[in-house]
């Protein structure tokens, strides 16, 4: 600044936006932020559908073939560990991710098809849909509905860390 100018004189004349503009700017890439949020969350959904489409033609496959003679596995086990490490070096992660990424994408379609369609519309991240899925495994088969139904009603709305530790009180009751 050169000097005898003051900070105020230096501003003369340099047209700001007003604050409000500049809310309105700001709030306009949150809503960018929130939209990228809920398309990654669809394409985890998307992910987890074909996961688990996959799963089940492998295993349609398996159910077709013939057990040979002195074989340790039988054709089902061959298809599911032929399946983990195909995953595993398609999307590039460990073996045991691999399992667990198939073990939620089937929970989400044969259990809890609620989560999974929250998930798809982008109204909850994967981390909440996991919370739902690990708390939800050791409810009774028959409660799951029910406990779906209530620990989605918040899930939209809070974190996931605070998902899980709701979802974890409502299982333990």
């Amino acid at each position: 600044m050169p000097r005898g100018m003051s900070v105020g004189a230096r501003s003369v004349g340099v047209m700001r936006p007003s604050f409000f503009a500049e809310q309105e700017a700001l709030a306009a890439h949150f809503e960018a932020i929130a939209e990228a949020e809920r398309a990654s969350a669809a394409a985890f959904a998307r992910r987890a559908e074909l996961v688990e489409v996959g799963r089940r033609f492998g295993q349609s496959r398996a159910n077709a073939v013939v057990r040979l003679p002195g074989s340790r596995w039988d054709a089902a086990e061959v298809a599911e560990r032929e399946f983990v490490s195909e995953l595993a070096c398609t999307i590039r992660i460990p073996r045991r991710t691999a399992e667990n990424l198939i073990a939620e994408s089937r929970a989400l379609a044969e259990e809890l098809p609620a989560t999974w369609v929250a998930l798809a519309a982008g109204e909850i991240s994967y981390q909440h849909a996991r919370a739902v899925i690990n708390q939800a495994w050791s409810v009774p088969a028959e409660a799951r509905p029910a406990f779906e139904a209530v620990v989605l009603k918040s899930a939209g709305t809070v974190t996931a860390s605070k998902l899980k530790y709701r979802a974890r009180l409502l299982r333990e009751r």
